[in-house]
C-alpha cells in the first residue's frame, strides 16, 4: 500500500471519528466547536450537518479510495469539498479574530484531509507497457494452469506417466 493510500485512508478514518462523534455525542462536538445547543433543534442540527453529513463524506473517501484511478474525481471533489471548510474556518480566523488552539487545530485537520485526498487523487493509471505486462503474465499463468490440468486429467485416465506431464506443464520460471 503506497504512502497516498495510506495518507487517504487517515483521512478518511479521521473524518469518520469526527461523524461518528457529533452523531453519537453532539454535546461533546458542540462543545469542542465552541458551539451552544439552546434548544433541541440545535442537537438535530449538530447530528444532520455535522454528523450524518460527514460521516457521508467519509463513506464516500472510504469507498473512492481502492477505486483509483477511476474515483479521482471524486476525490478531487471531497478535497475541493474539505478545502473550502478550511478556508471558510481562515476566512473566520482573519475577519473576527479566532486563533484560538481547537480553531487552529480543525483548521491544520482539514487542511491535512483535502491535501491527501488530493495527493491520493494524483496517482496515475499505470502506464501501456506495464498494462501489456500484467496481460502477458496473467496468460501465461493462465496457459500454465490449463497444461497442469489437462495433465491431471491424462494422468488420471492412464494417458501419460504420473510425473512427466506435471514437468512438462510447469513454466520456465517454475523451474528454478
Amino acid at each position: 500500500m503506497t504512502l497516498r493510500t495510506q495518507l487517504a485512508y487517515a483521512a478518511a478514518v479521521l473524518t469518520l471519528v469526527v461523524g461518528l462523534l457529533a452523531l453519537v455525542n453532539p454535546m461533546l462536538a458542540a462543545r469542542l466547536l465552541g458551539l451552544e445547543v439552546v434548544a433541541p433543534r440545535g442537537l438535530s442540527e449538530l447530528r444532520s450537518g455535522y454528523g450524518a453529513l460527514t460521516l457521508a463524506l467519509a463513506g464516500l473517501m472510504l469507498w473512492a479510495v481502492p477505486l483509483r484511478p477511476k474515483a479521482a474525481p471524486l476525490l478531487r471533489t471531497l478535497a475541493v469539498i474539505i478545502a473550502a471548510a478550511a478556508l471558510g474556518r481562515l476566512a473566520s480566523m482573519a475577519i473576527d479574530g479566532v486563533f484560538g488552539l481547537m480553531n487552529l487545530l480543525f483548521l491544520v485537520l482539514q487542511s491535512a484531509v483535502a491535501g491527501s485526498l488530493l495527493w491520493a487523487s494524483g496517482e496515475k493509471p499505470p502506464s501501456q507497457r506495464e498494462r501489456q505486462a500484467r496481460r502477458e503474465t496473467a496468460a501465461a499463468r493462465d496457459e500454465a494452469a490449463s497444461a497442469r490440468i489437462a495433465a491431471l486429467e491424462a494422468q488420471r485416465e492412464g494417458r501419460t506417466p504420473p510425473e512427466e506431464p506435471m514437468r512438462q506443464a510447469r513454466p520456465e520460471a517454475d523451474r528454478s
